[in-house]
């Protein structure tokens, strides 16, 4: 703004100065003059102000320029690491929901292999039912055939001693008796009245 200032000033004063060379000037001239000179000198150092101003502001709005683009990149940075963790979580979270999934479908097996285990062992516990009370059968049929045993044993120990008797009087009756040297009966046999 200055420098387009000072062309108007010189200007000024050179069309001015021709006019007093053209005639006479007064004292009122010189002053009117001076005082133009002063005014433009004003108006100079009020337009340089502005300007250095101007200046001053477009290097701050340039500073500011900057900084807010550092501000950008640094949210397209943090936006690009934003949506990196975001896709981590999604995958994480797919991941998750997998073996939610898997561990969903295993303890669904569990519940069959434990429903399937409950049955055998209801089955198993009356099969173990049933097997004692055929073993409580199968020890009074036993505790009959001893019994039955022991009388078939009896039976056969009396049939046995009363056909030893039999035979020792048989025997008896064959042999002659000749006094002292008459044959003696069997051990345990009782001697028959002639």
């Amino acid at each position: 703004m200055t420098s387009t200032f000072q062309p108007m000033v010189r200007l000024s004063l050179a069309l001015f100065l021709a006019g007093l060379a053209a005639g006479c000037a007064t004292t009122s001239d010189l002053e009117t003059v001076q005082k133009m000179v002063d005014e433009l000198k004003a108006t100079a150092t009020h337009a340089s102000s502005v300007a250095q101003e101007a200046k001053a502001n477009a290097g701050e709005a340039r500073n500011a320029a900057n900084a807010a683009l550092a501000s950008s990149n640094q949210a397209k940075a943090t936006s690009s690491e934003a949506t990196t963790t975001a896709n981590q979580a999604a995958k994480t979270a797919g991941e998750a929901r997998d073996t939610a999934n898997a561990a969903l479908s295993d303890s669904n097996l569990a519940k069959a292999a434990s429903s399937d285990a409950f049955s055998t062992a209801r089955q198993a516990e009356q099969t173990a039912a049933e097997a004692l009370v055929n073993s409580q059968d199968a020890a009074r049929a036993a505790a009959q055939a001893k019994v039955k045993a022991y009388e078939a044993s009896t039976k056969a120990s009396s049939a046995s001693f009363t056909a030893d008797s039999l035979k020792s009087k048989q025997d008896a009756r064959a042999t002659p008796e000749s006094g002292t040297d008459a044959a003696e009966p069997p051990k345990g046999v009782v001697p028959a009245n002639p």
